[in-house]
């Protein structure tokens, strides 16, 4: 076998054709076949020459004729040592109930070698197949031994009455049938001999056989010698013998060269299948990126007949009954497959053709694989934001309008996430930490990305998220919420823990507007991106530097610090309002940090920061002494007041001082209660560390605790069932999405739960247009707190308001003057 047969059967992961592990002992078995082949040559050898002497032009006419009759071969099965079909039999027949078969004997054995080395092209497996074709001669010989007479007596029968002639039966009919189930049996036998000698898998090759062949090749045979006398009384033919063999000949020649015509029709009708199946998948290139493997599958089986083909993970199925052909194993990186035929006892065996379908197709297949691999490699590479893996706002703008054509009747949406305060962090820790931050959000948005959905990042600070074939808005609403919820937990950086806030809005296509209103929104979008002043490094905005002009950068860790030891801090004081009494009821406290040359450090960032450091007890209970020293002045102008809230991150809950202080306060001032408000990170802290802690700080007299950020942080659902709340604070962002389904959901059920207990009371946050103001009124609420009603002012400031306005609510504010 030469190096490129043996590529082409790795290739197919077929068996080869031979099948053979032990050349050696082929050679053995060859050998031993030859000299049985010789013996028999010999034992025919005196009268084969004798007739050849006495009359040598018929002889060589008559063995000119054995070649067409022989050359005929009908494969029986994909093994190459195996017999395959000849019209040896019939011919045996012929020439011994003629009696010529003594006479011809030899020249019968040298033309079947001949024959069959031709057809094997092999000098070793023709011999055999020579020495399996004529292994069955003896049976045949003593099935016919004494029929020298049988054909004149049927030539003289009436051909109506030879069904039912005894004699005919008994010395035609009969042997013929035993000699037609017989000489299948008797190769077989010979084919289990040669696969075991030269360790051939008996079970496997078994299965390489054609029932329907053998059955239709048998068949045919006994027809053929049924019907040949027949046909020479209907040719009113004499009884010469030589004469009746002559004609004998000539019949079996037309019906060798019927067979070989029938044959090779079949092998052209499955090379033009094979063809059609390659011209099958070559019309459908480019394979799609989806399951390429299986528009090949589908091609193939369009143009086969009697043949399945599929896909197999494994190159050794054992079904019974089945046979099948493997093409080289396909790589996905992550699976690896074949492409399988498979054909049953009826239609075997397999051709070249097959199998050369298996290698072409499935080298389409490879290649088109790792050509999908490159583009879309390539493509990821120029539609992927490097920071964070999601699309960029060109595979996103892109993306929405391909959905503008392909979806018209669907609904779509698109929900964006923005990382509030981002430039903040970048300012204060760097942008490494920032882009931490930021690629943080991206991985946790992913990881609660559906299917159906695609996840861009469309500008510095924001990402945005595809929904397709949207069933119901308020899945989406909630998806969003576990998104955002999961998005704004703490990320934990080589400079310490830092505190994320996450919004989020919705947009919907619809019947009406259909996709106009995503487009205008994305291009809003990107426009509030490009037409900011600041440069963008790594997508996102950067320095406090570019802010103010000044090109220094300072050290705002550094700044938090020392405001913190020397007592340095300020506080804000932004009023909440009842907005059906319109009077101020108490105040929320805003930390302010300023540098040596007045720039301010934004709240976020001093309350994460002061964690990190370790000064977030000092800090609170500075902010605690400022409030108190505050309201005392407040309370001289207006004596009602007397709530104050202050925002904690967690960790003075842990600390023996800060209790100790807050308990003296409450006794040193009782007519002032003081609310604290918890954020996620401090929610953390709490159900982990100090629920002890907690409880006890809820049983002084004038302490009220508080959930801030309500809609947004991660485990509200834990505070509400495990903390003693005394009101809630809902986020700005979720005011400021009173429209969407899902957010007045939320706030109305939060509204029944303070109805349900008259201790508890909500506060809604940002609150910036009437809208937004008669919402509130119409769900039940009352609390709340934004720059429509009032801006966050210094003590003096406002002490000053209080002072000339007192705490009601000024008929037109300023934003309603604009």
């Amino acid at each position: 076998m030469t190096s490129k047969q043996s590529k082409h059967q790795a290739a197919t992961g077929s068996q080869p054709k031979d099948g053979i592990r032990k050349p050696a002992r082929l050679t053995i078995l060859a050998i031993i076949y030859a000299l049985c082949i010789a013996a028999a040559i010999a034992f025919h050898a005196q009268e084969g020459v004798q007739q050849l002497m006495e009359d040598p032009a018929r002889i060589c006419i008559w063995s000119l004729c054995f070649l067409p009759c022989l050359i005929y071969h009908k494969k029986r099965s994909s093994y190459r040592v195996a017999a395959e079909h000849t019209v040896l039999p019939p011919l045996t027949v012929i020439l011994l109930v003629t009696g010529y078969f003594p006479d011809v004997a030899m020249f019968l054995i040298i033309v079947t070698i001949i024959t069959s080395i031709i057809t094997a092209r092999s000098l070793k497996i023709g011999i055999l197949r020579a020495g399996t074709t004529l292994a069955p001669i003896p049976l045949i010989k003593i099935l016919f031994a004494n029929t020298s007479h049988v054909l004149s007596i049927i030539i003289s029968q009436n051909s109506v009455n030879a069904a039912i002639n005894p004699y005919q039966f008994q010395h035609w009919l009969l042997p013929l049938l035993i000699m037609t189930v017989a000489v299948p049996i008797i190769r077989l036998i010979c084919d289990i001999v040669t696969f075991f000698f030269v360790q051939i898998p008996i079970r496997k090759a078994m299965r390489e056989y054609s029932l329907s062949h053998i059955l239709a090749m048998a068949l045919a045979d006994l027809m053929a010698i049924v019907w040949i006398p027949e046909i020479l009384e209907f040719a009113n033919i004499g009884s010469d013998t030589a004469t009746v063999l002559s004609v004998f000949m000539l019949a079996l020649i037309a019906y060798s060269l019927l067979l070989m015509t029938v044959d090779t029709m079949s092998r052209l009708t499955r090379s033009r299948s094979a063809l059609k199946c390659i011209a099958n998948v070559s019309d459908a290139l480019p394979l799609p990126n989806q399951v390429p493997e299986e528009t090949v599958v589908r091609r193939i089986n369009r143009g086969l007949t009697r043949m399945r083909c599929f896909i197999s993970n494994a190159n050794n199925l054992d079904k019974r009954g089945y046979s099948y052909r493997y093409s080289a194993p396909i790589s996905t990186g992550s699976r690896q497959y074949y492409l399988a035929m498979e054909r049953s006892i009826w239609n075997r065996p397999f051709m070249s053709t097959d199998e050369t379908i298996l290698l072409t197709c499935g080298e389409v297949l490879t290649e088109s694989l790792r050509v999908n691999k490159e583009v879309t490699l390539l493509r990821t590479e120029s539609e992927t934001d490097t920071l964070t893996g999601a699309l960029t706002y060109r595979a996103f703008i892109g993306h929405l309008k391909s959905l503008q054509t392909e979806n018209v009747h669907n609904l779509v949406a698109v929900v964006y996430f923005g990382v509030e305060h981002l430039r903040t962090v970048n300012e204060h820790y760097g942008r490494k930490i920032g882009n931490a931050v930021l690629r943080s959000v991206g991985m946790r948005l992913s990881q609660l990305l559906p299917e159906n959905a695609t996840l861009s990042r469309v500008n510095g600070a924001e990402f945005a998220m595809i929904v397709t074939d949207v069933t119901s808005t308020s899945d989406v609403e909630e998806l969003a919420t576990r998104m955002r919820n999961l998005a704004v937990m703490p990320v934990y950086t080589e400079e310490g823990e830092v505190s994320v806030d996450v919004s989020s809005s919705i947009s919907f296509s619809n019947a009406t507007d259909g996709f106009s209103v995503l487009l205008a929104d994305a291009s809003a979008h990107i426009y509030e991106s490009e037409s900011s002043n600041l440069p963008v490094v790594d997508g996102m905005t950067s320095t406090l530097a570019a802010q103010n002009g000044s090109g220094d950068y300072f050290n705002a860790s550094d700044v938090l610090r020392h405001a913190i030891e020397d007592n340095t801090i300020s506080v804000l004081y932004q009023p909440i309002f009842d907005v059906n009494t319109k009077r101020i009821t108490s105040l929320d406290t805003i930390v302010r940090v300023h540098d040596a040359k007045g720039r301010t450090l934004a709240p976020y960032f001093v309350t994460a920061e002061a964690h990190r450091l370790n000064m977030s007890v000092q800090l609170t209970l500075d902010v605690l002494e400022t409030c108190v020293k505050d309201m005392t002045a407040f309370r001289k102008v207006a004596p009602e007041l007397d709530i104050v809230d202050i925002c904690m991150n967690g960790s003075e809950l842990g600390t023996s001082i800060f209790h100790e202080r807050l308990e003296q306060l409450t006794h040193e001032q009782p007519q002032l209660r003081f609310g604290l408000q918890l954020g996620s990170h401090a929610i953390h802290v709490v159900h982990d560390e100090v629920d002890d802690e907690v409880a006890a700080l809820a049983a002084l007299p004038n302490v009220e605790l508080g959930l801030t950020n309500a809609g947004t942080t991660y485990s509200e659902v834990a505070a509400f069932a495990h903390l003693p709340l005394d009101f809630a604070r809902f986020d700005k962002t979720v005011v400021r999405d009173f429209r969407t389904p899902r957010a007045k959901q939320i706030m109305q059920r939060t509204l029944e739960i303070s109805r349900d207990n008259d201790a508890f009371h909500v506060v809604f946050d940002g609150v910036e247009s009437l809208d937004q103001v008669e919402f509130i009124r119409s769900i039940g609420g009352t609390l709340a707190e934004g720059t429509l009603l009032s801006n966050a002012m210094s003590a003096n400031e406002f002490l000053m308001r209080l002072e000339t306005m007192g705490t009601s609510l000024p008929e037109a504010t300023p934003r309603q003057a604009e």
